[in-house]
């Protein structure tokens, strides 16, 4: 510390922390003592010129006001006539300020929060179809004799979308040999098997494509538990049908399972009628006690369930063999094989009898 002495007119170069009005000029001589004084203003240290040192001077600390109320983002004014400091502006100002901000700070904490769940909650859903792809790719690695390149997943448990990849450069005469049946019975497995990982409710969207020409041939859709459907765009590669297209479909048909209230029923043989464009389809029940349960049945479940199944092997036929279907005829038999009930639908009306 050093010793120094100054002439100091306290009206007119140094004032307190208050106004100061209508002074009479002195002069005086002090002593004051030098301890290099910080001023912080909300913890900021504020940057000071040599002429702008705070002094201690009879136990009081003197601060040059212009610089402090400034700091605080109030304005200073030196009235010459009045001999008068006029501070304006309002303190809380800067506290709004700053506690608008820290509102806003803790806003962004909150939504950073959300989008940090949000991406692992992504993450898990990615690696949950990652291990589902190498399951696929595994288990599906071939459609008939044509070599499956890859399957990929994007979306989550409640969207799914599905490109299965094969190269016809290697392989387009073994496609051009498949049927519609052959193709929808693949994309079928594969479909079950993500919506058996995922969710019954899963939606599953897709296509195959030739990755040499970059080609959609097939695309396909269940959305939840609704019917697969399946739409053929190889007509460049695939005829899509053959002679033996009929026998195909009753092949495939055999051994589906279908419901009629709380029933399991099992096709045990169909078979199409060119001369009367009819399909005849024999159901056997999986359950037990299946005659009782059935006669439990209300008119409407029944209409119902069994008007879906006819629909179902029309469908079928209709679009994997590209044959007419007037008519369905479905037996219904229990589990000992006696009859419970036969039925006739009328495609064309969709009426049930």
């Amino acid at each position: 510390m050093k010793k120094r002495m100054i002439t100091l007119l306290l009206a007119a170069s140094m004032v307190m922390m208050m106004s100061v009005a209508e002074a009479s000029e002195t002069t005086k001589q002090i002593s004051i003592t030098d301890q290099d004084i910080q001023i912080l203003v909300n913890n900021n240290a504020i940057s000071l010129q040599a002429n702008e040192e705070p002094i201690i001077y009879d136990g009081r600390t003197f601060v040059p006001i212009r610089l402090v109320s400034e700091a605080l983002g109030l304005g200073v004014e030196w009235v010459q006539a009045s001999k008068t400091v006029k501070i304006t502006g309002n303190t809380n100002t800067s506290t709004d300020a700053l506690l608008q901000k820290d509102a806003e700070i803790q806003n962004l904490k909150l939504q950073i929060d959300s989008l940090n769940n949000t991406i692992e909650t992504l993450k898990a859903d990615d690696n949950e179809l990652s291990d589902l792809e190498d399951d696929l790719v595994s288990d599906y690695d071939y459609l008939e004799d044509v070599k499956i390149d890859d399957i990929t997943l994007e979306g989550d448990e409640d969207d799914v979308n599905v490109t299965i990849e094969v190269n016809l450069d290697d392989y387009e005469d073994e496609w051009a040999d498949l049927d519609d049946s052959d193709i929808e019975d693949y994309i079928e497995d594969v479909v079950y098997s993500i919506q058996d990982q995922l969710s019954d409710d899963t939606e599953v969207e897709g296509e195959i494509i030739d990755n040499d020409s970059d080609d959609v041939l097939v695309e396909f859709n269940k959305y939840g538990d609704d019917s697969l459907e399946v739409t053929f765009e190889d007509d460049d590669y695939r005829d899509g049908s053959s002679d033996s297209d009929v026998e195909d479909v009753e092949d495939s048909l055999e051994g589906d399972n279908f419901y009629v209230g709380d029933l399991t029923f099992t096709i045990t043989d169909v078979s199409y009628d060119d001369d009367d464009e009819a399909v005849t389809a024999t159901l056997e029940a999986v359950d037990d006690d299946a005659a009782s349960e059935w006669d439990d049945l209300s008119s409407s479940t029944m209409e119902s369930d069994v008007t879906d199944i006819c629909e179902d092997i029309a469908d079928t036929f209709e679009d994997d063999a590209d044959v007419s279907v007037d008519t369905v005829t479905v037996y219904f038999y229990d589990e000992n094989q006696d009859s419970l009930e036969s039925f006739d639908y009328y495609v064309d009306d969709g009426d049930l009898v």
